[in-house]
């Protein structure tokens, strides 16, 4: 959808105004109904955000000044709740030092214009977020869509994997002896093609699922999670002779307990698969604070990865070596940074050829009270 297209969407867009003197703002209401706009109006911060929470307007015109709760705290509550935190704001003030327009950005606002108001650049720059708004759900839904199409055919890929898997096995079991040196290098590959497939369809789901699997935002205790990842890779653990430390105290994230177990599980099988050729393969999970967040790190001492794909490895089948070389489907850490975004946090790597790789994820923290349980 172009910008154009977006902005003939406004017939049915509601605006919020609020703004203690609206007398003043009668010019640019008129203005506006006149172009199709329903328009409304609050004096004041408290009535402001009432009236935001109860109409859920699709853009609100926002005064910086007002007595009581003025329009900065009033934007701050209206991103901190979750049924108004997507609705665009537009402040309008007749301030003109900087800090207080960096301060608008910093909480929340997508734009500014000045007063004395001057209805072309109003409605320019309301047309300008309300397009921007329209594309965003289109995206939004387009991508709802394209994961719930891709659960769809990888779920529905199981059943026949599955016969045809089963018929191998029943071949290898049964027939061996008669298919020959050629038929049995034929059924070999088929048995392992049909379990990668197997393992890539699963992957698949998980990373189709990871999106609708947050339940908000929860103190998640780290010290379960990392029980569950020593017991779950201990066989693999035990076989490579790796040395997995867990350093207390585990400082307490916000997120989705499931997501962040499957951040962990992912970043430490992403280890053991890229262990160091020689000496004994060591993985380091830390978790501290710092200022309002928590940094959650993996560190191992494997064989590292180029600086040039530090950002790319974090993208869907993204496979820095071949199968031959280390097993995988390439979404391993697709899940990871997909599970990250969705709890609205960030993941990066600090990584070398031969020197280990460090998987930092950051989320938002925990309150103290809740810290290190």
């Amino acid at each position: 959808m172009s910008v154009r297209d977006a902005a003939t969407s406004r017939a049915t867009a509601t605006i919020l105004i609020v703004d203690d003197t609206p007398a003043n703002l009668a010019l640019i209401v008129e203005y506006l109904e006149a172009r199709q706009f329903r328009m409304l109006v609050a004096q004041g911060g408290e009535e402001g955000l009432q009236r935001a929470a109860h109409v859920e307007p699709d853009l609100i015109l926002l005064d910086a000044i007002m007595p009581g709760i003025d329009g900065f705290e009033v934007c701050r509550r209206l991103k901190a709740r979750e049924s108004t935190r997507d609705i665009p704001v537009i402040f309008m003030t007749s301030l003109a030092d900087t800090q207080d327009k960096l301060t608008a950005f910093a909480v929340g606002a997508v734009d500014y214009v000045v007063k004395p108001l001057q209805v072309e650049e109003v409605m320019a720059r309301v047309n300008a977020q309300l397009a921007l708004r329209a594309m965003h759900r289109q995206l939004t839904a387009a991508n709802r869509e394209l994961e719930a199409f891709t659960y769809s055919v990888s779920h529905d890929l199981r059943a026949p994997l599955r016969a045809i898997s089963s018929f191998a096995h029943i071949l290898d079991k049964d027939y061996r002896e008669s298919l020959g040196a050629e038929g049995s290098r034929c059924l070999d590959k088929i048995i392992a093609t049909s379990s990668r497939m197997a393992t890539l369809i699963e992957d698949l789901l998980l990373y189709a699922r990871t999106a609708c699997a947050a339940e908000g935002a929860v103190p998640v205790p780290l010290a379960p999670l990392t029980q569950h990842v020593s017991t779950i890779f201990g066989e693999r653990i035990s076989s490579t002779g790796a040395r997995v430390e867990i350093v207390e105290p585990l400082a307490t994230p916000l997120g989705d307990p499931t997501l962040i177990g499957q951040i962990l599980n992912n970043l430490v099988d992403n280890a053991l698969t890229y262990c160091c050729v020689e000496g004994t393969p060591q993985v380091r999970i830390t978790s501290k604070r710092t200022g309002g967040y928590v940094m959650i790190q993996v560190a191992d001492n494997g064989i590292g990865i180029e600086p040039e794909y530090h950002e790319k490895i974090f993208q869907v089948f993204q496979r820095l070596h071949s199968r031959d070389e280390y097993p995988g489907t390439g979404l391993g850490l697709a899940i990871v940074a997909k599970a990250v975004r969705v709890m609205e946090g960030a993941v990066s790597v600090e990584s070398a050829p031969g020197r280990g790789s460090t998987f930092t994820v950051r989320l938002p923290a925990a309150p103290p009270a809740d810290q290190n349980r």
